[in-house]
């Protein structure tokens, strides 16, 4: 039986039973014990309207309408989009001139390093919170360089000092798109992760891989010739950078730890040792 049907034997029943009670000579008002009869019938109506009133005056819901609460929906709308903001705020992507490109990373509100290596694809336009470059979105964030300092001693990626700081001619605002990275010695306990620009597709994307040190005595063994301050990682072969990730940041512990400089066959990718140029990177912040 449905519940309409449920709900309308309950009313006729209820109205045959209040009839009743008024032929009843029982139930009539000079009648004794009226009053308990006249109870009983209005405890048994109760009874069977109930089920009316809660189709009629259905509960009310604990949980918040849309309607009544439009603040929350946006709460929620707003939580989904940062599911999309990408896990790297600090990431910058380096537009050269004759579609060369870098990747580099935000170290200070107005300050962007990178691979030395970029220096010959001036001038620079530098883009910030991007997911992917090839599209402008809302979260982009895009300066160029007011100034390039070079390495006064790179010479090439094999032998080391590749590195570049960029100074833009304005100060990034930090938000959940765009945010500095610490380039303290981090503590490496063997895994990283480097992340930068994938060029394996006609289409530009983020892209990450987990990166294992490898001491230097070791490195050494295999690659005698390995300039000083650069740091050995492997990678599976879908996540060893290629030459066009140069510039991308090698992070240790949430700490810019190396820039990547070059591979040789099929050998470790080369980091620059960020840290190690902490006294040249600190006289250029400061006399900049």
């Amino acid at each position: 039986m449905s519940l309409t049907s449920v709900v309308s034997w309950s009313l006729v029943s209820g109205y045959k039973t209040l009839l009743g009670a008024g032929r009843d000579p029982r139930y009539s008002p000079t009648s004794e014990g009226s009053t308990g009869a006249q109870k009983a019938v209005m405890e048994h109506l109760q009874t069977l309207l109930l089920p009316l009133l809660l189709v009629m005056c259905p509960p009310v819901s604990t949980t918040p309408s849309i309607a009544d609460n439009p603040w929350k929906w946006r709460e929620r709308g707003e939580a989904k989009a940062a599911s999309r903001t990408p896990p790297t705020p600090y990431l910058a992507y380096l537009k050269g001139k004759d579609s060369h490109s870098c990747a580099g990373f935000l170290m200070a509100p107005g300050w962007v390093m990178t691979a030395a290596q970029c220096y010959t694809h001036k001038p620079l336009t530098v883009i910030l919170g991007a997911r992917t470059p090839q599209s402008r979105e809302e979260s982009w964030q895009t300066f160029e360089v007011e100034s390039y300092y070079r390495h006064p001693k790179f010479r090439s990626p094999r032998t080391g000092n590749d590195i570049l700081l960029l100074k833009l001619n304005g100060s990034a605002t930090s938000n959940s798109y765009v945010r500095p990275i610490s380039f303290d010695e981090p503590k490496v306990r063997g895994k990283c992760c480097v992340f930068g620009w994938s060029h394996r597709t006609n289409t530009v994307t983020l892209s990450e891989a987990t990166v294992t040190i490898i001491k230097k005595r070791e490195c050494l063994n295999y690659y005698p010739g390995l300039a000083d301050r650069l740091i050995c990682g492997h990678s599976k072969p879908s996540g060893v950078p290629e030459k066009g990730d140069v510039g991308n940041p090698l992070i240790c512990g949430n700490k810019a730890y190396g820039i990547f400089s070059y591979r040789h066959g099929n050998w470790p990718g080369f980091y620059t040792n960020i840290f190690d140029y902490r006294d040249w990177i600190n006289c250029i912040l400061n006399s900049a």
